[in-house]
């Protein structure tokens, strides 16, 4: 798939049309997530479960933020430092990929019921369940309030501004898209990436060929939106041609207010 399209194409469907996953979706989604492997050395997994087995049909429920939805992904990983960036870099990649399929997906973290969740996937005692996101055939008839989510995301215009959330050498110095040289796609991809509540509380400090990831720390879901930015990060770079890999460094500029995570060079 062409990653850059795939991330400008992604969106958040909470609407479906009530059909389960016709088998060569299922098949093929099994097959790409059983391949997939959490980065950093970490371990998780992805699971894909349906609400209907025959003809029983098994509660999954979404707190009414989820219609129609047949077919889940599922998130489960090993505790670990570092564990829930690594299975979140993961799991986004799963999402690219149904996007690619032109399947609807959105990322859910409080808003389901992790018991019924965790009743179709058995969990080791040291795993852990945070994030599930439906898959299906997105409706046409979308309800009241998701017609207003996405008008207000519209074009990403949601989204905060370039020069808010990258810095070229210091914090007081907001990086100009000018200035970004050949990392002007990868970091207007991170810009693009879902997070919770829209907040995009990560921040990238650019010094010569380095980057470093930084958060603004926040309950629940801080690690989870990293772990999708770096995926886009990555992910952009590696299909444009742009070496490099990421490492923590023991000697890296301070934020104020912000929580080092990661450098990239």
């Amino acid at each position: 798939m062409n990653i850059i399209e795939t991330i400008q194409k992604r969106r958040s469907v909470r609407t479906y049309i009530a059909e389960p996953l016709r088998n060569e979706h299922t098949e093929q989604i099994k097959q790409y997530i059983h391949a997939l492997q959490a980065p950093f050395g970490k371990r998780a997994r992805i699971e894909l479960i349906s609400s209907s087995f025959g003809e029983e049909q098994v509660k999954l429920g979404t707190y009414g933020w989820i219609k129609g939805a047949c077919d889940y992904l599922v998130l489960v990983y090993e505790e670990a430092p570092f564990a829930e960036t690594a299975a979140a870099y993961m799991f986004e990649q799963a999402v690219l990929f149904c996007t690619d399929l032109g399947l609807g997906t959105c990322w859910l973290g409080g808003s389901f019921s992790r018991g019924d969740f965790k009743k179709q996937v058995r969990l080791h005692p040291d795993e852990k369940l945070k994030i599930v996101s439906p898959v299906g055939y997105a409706s046409d008839k979308q309800r009241f309030f998701e017609k207003y989510i996405v008008r207000a995301n519209n074009n990403h215009a949601s989204r905060k501004p370039f020069e808010e959330l990258f810095f070229d050498k210091n914090f007081n110095n907001p990086l100009l898209k000018t200035s970004a040289g050949p990392f002007l796609t990868p970091l207007e991809m991170v810009r693009l990436a879902p997070s919770a509540n829209n907040k995009q509380e990560w921040r990238v400090l650019l010094d010569n060929n380095a980057l470093h990831f930084y958060k603004k720390p926040y309950p629940m879901f801080d690690s989870i939106d990293m772990g999708i930015a770096l995926c886009h990060f990555e992910l952009s770079s590696q299909e444009l041609g742009i070496e490099g890999k990421f490492k923590i460094w023991e000697d890296f500029p301070e934020g104020d207010k912000l929580k080092y995570v990661i450098s990239w060079a």
